[in-house]
């Protein structure tokens, strides 16, 4: 469904029913697209008067956030990524091969990212292969982290995860979002850490920031810094 704005342009909402939910909740997803949660019942011009009568916050939000961007365009301006506990400084290139790859330069101080010229569709091969390097480079962390910490996890999912950096099973799966790669090696490392924290304590307690504490004696100084940047790292490779 769309919804015309003062400026004349238009913006999409999803309507989400939610089964016991009681009032109308408006807000933006990472694509920036508008999301409106209503009770079960609740018909869709019901959910269209609604976003109507919020249309002012609508728009004051739109003004505000990042906008979503191509992993292409953020490494056009940031051209670094971290694995490792460090961070490389990435090059772009196209090459004959058939399989998009990556390689390392400059005495392992740089990342290659060798994609076919070719290529019918560029964003695309370019975000799978930078998830790729993800899935690597996060695998080797996490192992890094809980052989230290003598912790065991089961398995490790790098996923495109819409707003969550981490999270950790009941069987010791752990889950990452791919996009860890694009901040700060400590910053990395510290929702890691919490999330190998989450073996010992499934919950999150005083005995789980404790011990988080433990692992990352930073661990606030992280957070209030992840925070002040999830909001345009979580839309990078969403355009």
């Amino acid at each position: 469904m769309f919804l015309s704005l003062s400026n004349g342009e238009s913006v999409s909402f999803d309507v989400r029913r939610r089964k016991g939910a009681r009032h109308l909740r408006l807000s933006l997803n990472h694509c920036n697209q508008a999301v409106v949660s209503v009770p079960w019942r609740c018909s869709d011009r019901e959910a269209l008067k609604f976003v109507e009568k919020q249309l002012d916050w609508l728009e004051a939000q739109l003004a505000n956030v990042p906008r979503p961007r191509s992993v292409a365009d953020w490494f056009a301006e940031h051209p670094q990524l971290t694995g490792s506990g460090d961070r490389f400084t990435v090059r772009v290139e196209s090459t004959k091969r058939l399989r998009a790859d990556y390689i390392f330069d400059q005495g392992g101080a740089e990342i290659v990212l060798r994609v076919p010229d070719q290529s019918d569709d560029f964003d695309g091969v370019f975000l799978a292969l930078v998830r790729r390097f993800a899935k690597d480079a996060m695998l080797c962390r996490v192992a890094y982290h809980a052989k230290y910490l003598d912790l065991k996890f089961s398995k490790l999912s790098v996923r495109d995860q819409t707003s969550r950096w981490g999270s950790c099973s009941s069987s010791g799966g752990i889950s990452l979002n791919w996009r860890l790669v694009l901040v700060a090696p400590e910053l990395q490392d510290y929702v890691i850490l919490h999330e190998l924290a989450h073996l010992t304590e499934m919950n999150h307690s005083k005995r789980f920031w404790g011990l988080l504490d433990q692992y990352d004696p930073k661990r606030q100084v992280h957070e209030a810094q992840l925070d002040a940047i999830t909001a345009e790292i979580m839309r990078v490779g969403r355009s």
